[in-house]
C-alpha cells in the first residue's frame, strides 16, 4: 500500500511516504524549487534531502519510476489539510 489515512478533526488525510519509507532503487527527483533533476538512486535523493534539511516525499507513487520531492513535509501536509477543510466548508455552502 502506498498511502496511509488518517482521520483528523472531520478530515481524512492521505499520508504520503517520506524519506526512508521509500522502497524504490531509483526516483525522478524534484528539488525545492521545483525543478526536475532526472532519475536519480534513492540514497542520491535522500542525501540531497538531507543537505537542505528537508524531507523526500513520494508525491506520485504508481508512477514508473515514482515521482519524488524534496519539501518541508510539516508545511505541506498543513496546508493540505487547510485546503481540504477550506473545500469542505464551500461545499456545505
Amino acid at each position: 500500500m502506498f498511502t496511509r489515512r488518517f482521520f483528523c478533526g472531520g478530515v481524512i488525510i492521505k499520508e504520503l511516504l517520506i524519506n526512508e519509507e521509500i522502497r524504490a532503487k531509483d526516483v525522478r527527483l524534484i528539488d525545492a524549487e521545483g525543478n526536475q533533476i532526472g532519475v536519480v538512486p534513492i540514497s542520491r535523493a535522500l542525501e540531497m534531502a538531507n543537505e537542505k534539511k528537508l524531507d523526500l516525499v513520494n508525491i506520485s507513487p504508481n508512477a514508473n519510476p515514482p515521482v519524488c520531492k524534496i519539501l518541508d513535509y510539516g508545511k505541506y501536509r498543513y496546508d493540505s489539510l487547510k485546503k481540504e477543510k477550506e473545500s469542505r466548508k464551500n461545499k456545505k455552502l
